[in-house]
């Protein structure tokens, strides 16, 4: 979630996220091979493809945007008059420390690409948790 404007209902709606990991998973570390995985079951349940970045200093590069430290997460679909097929997806492992965290932020973000004219609506919410609970119905193990 971009957090650069700081308004408390945005805040309060991508709090009240909930992850569908198991209880005992949700507080565990990520690392990028698990955010890797993950990004793709989201890609996979909104049928919206997305690059995942995590190299923060590569991504503002590549975009010519600032990622301000206080960013957990921004996605990136190039300039107007020239979108990406793909669009770009940069997350803040310095802030997105806990799965349930990256949870909140790939379904947050992954909202944007599927519906970026909601914006932060109550609306737009209501689909990050959608696809949350989409992810949670994938089967893991197949």
């Amino acid at each position: 979630m971009t957090v650069h404007r700081g308004d408390p209902r945005t805040d309060a709606r991508h709090a009240a996220l909930r992850s569908p990991l198991p209880e005992d998973e949700r507080a565990l570390p990520v690392d990028t091979t698990w955010l890797r995985r993950r990004a793709k079951m989201f890609a996979h349940v909104a049928q919206r493809p997305f690059h995942l970045v995590v190299d923060l200093q590569a991504y503002a590069s590549a975009t010519g945007l600032t990622f301000h430290p206080h960013y957990a997460a921004q996605v990136y679909w190039g300039p107007e008059n020239a979108r990406l097929s793909v669009p770009l997806m940069a997350v803040n492992l310095a802030l997105v420390t806990t799965r349930e965290e990256a949870d909140r932020a790939l379904a947050h973000e992954t909202m944007h690409l599927v519906v970026p004219s909601y914006g932060h609506k109550v609306k737009a919410f209501g689909r990050a948790q959608l696809l949350l609970d989409q992810v949670g119905q994938l089967d893991v193990t197949a």
